[in-house]
């Protein structure tokens, strides 16, 4: 039973060792681009205003839009 347990954590130790690893500065040049790149529409002030026909947040109305009273 030990030795089951041990051969599996070594199992496991040897899957985390395998695994592809980018260093830090790397990753956050990575995370700074990605961020530079995409369009946040929670961030007016760095983005500017948003049309409301591109906001995936806004509620576009179905069918034509109108309304009868």
């Amino acid at each position: 039973m030990r030795l089951q347990r041990q051969l599996e954590h070594n199992k496991k130790l040897r899957e985390q060792y395998d695994r592809d690893r980018i260093s830090v500065s790397q990753a956050s040049i990575l995370l700074i681009q990605y961020c530079q790149e995409r369009r946040d529409m929670f961030i007016p002030t760095v983005w500017g205003e948003v049309d409301k026909k591109d906001d995936p947040f806004e509620i576009q109305p179905a069918g034509c839009g109108c309304s009868i009273m």
